[in-house]
């Protein structure tokens, strides 16, 4: 084999190396995360302190201050493993006793909402497995957690149709059911109270929760999507959010490296076609 043909492959087989290792490198560290979001549906306790306490590594414990009802985080990262998630006043000192706390073992690639739900005298932390599985192709999942006592028992589906979800009780949340995609009217009623219509638009391969709140004596709904479109990492985002916003970095790095293995494969191509050049002058 000549000096040529030898250098030609190694310069192929590296390009083509690099790119495929950087295209890689996501979803190996998504995979090896959990995903917690924090919410705040007892409607008569006041804002709180939030502190995620890591067992294994205090590196990776935060706070999260001055959490108010109806409030629901962004998805935060975190290395797989326990935490001990408490809620204080808010302003209340770091080492004074929490109202609340509950532990959650959060397992890489899964997701989590730890909420405080019920009313201040019963005060409770509820620890709920998000969906991150796929829908079957042309439907989204929905689920509703029920945050408002003036709405005591629910009934909610698509207007017109059929509801999904009945006698749905505060504090409590719905296992998710497949829905229709497009956009359409989620229509809730409860006893005693004035229907409310929430219009939605639900995409494909998507999961979603519709959170009830108090609001001036009625209740309210509000449409939280929980993933979009992948069955490993949270969309992050959410129609209502406290404490700043949830990392990129995973979503971010994936499209970085799907861009560095087409340009690896650029690279070894444009310098293969140099090579050739040269030998044929």
């Amino acid at each position: 084999m000549t000096l040529h043909r030898r250098l030609l492959i190694a310069v192929a087989a590296t390009g083509a190396a690099i790119g495929l290792l950087l295209a890689l490198a996501s979803p190996a560290l998504a995979a090896s995360d959990a995903y917690v979001r924090l919410a705040h549906l007892s409607p008569d306790t006041p804002n709180v302190d939030v502190y995620v306490s890591s067992v294994a590594n205090p590196a990776s414990s935060f706070v999260v201050p001055g959490v108010g009802y109806g409030a629901v985080s962004p998805y935060r990262p975190l290395p797989a493993g326990t935490y001990v998630v408490s809620m204080r006043a808010a302003g209340a000192a770091p080492a004074s006793p929490p109202v609340i706390s509950a532990t959650v073992d959060a397992k890489a690639g899964q997701a989590y909402t730890v909420a405080g739900t019920g009313l201040s005298a019963s005060l409770g932390l509820t620890v709920l497995n998000d969906q991150l599985a796929l829908p079957p192709a042309g439907k989204a999942a929905v689920r509703c957690i029920n945050g408002a006592v003036s709405a005591s028992s629910v009934d909610l589906g698509q207007a017109g149709k059929q509801p999904w979800a009945t006698g749905v009780k505060f504090a409590t949340t719905t296992p998710y059911t497949d829905v229709s995609l497009g956009t359409w009217t989620l229509h809730v009623t409860a006893a005693d109270r004035a229907p409310v219509d929430l219009p939605v638009t639900i995409d494909a391969n998507s999961t979603y929760s519709v959170v009830l709140l108090d609001k001036n004596g009625s209740f309210t709904a509000q449409l939280v999507r929980d993933s979009a479109g992948s069955p490993t990492v949270p969309v992050g985002g959410v129609e209502t959010g406290f404490g700043g916003t949830a990392p990129d970095e995973p979503l971010v790095l994936l499209a970085f490296g799907a861009a560095a293995a087409a340009l690896g494969g650029v690279f070894a191509l444009t310098l293969v076609a140099g090579i050739r050049r040269a030998r044929t002058r």
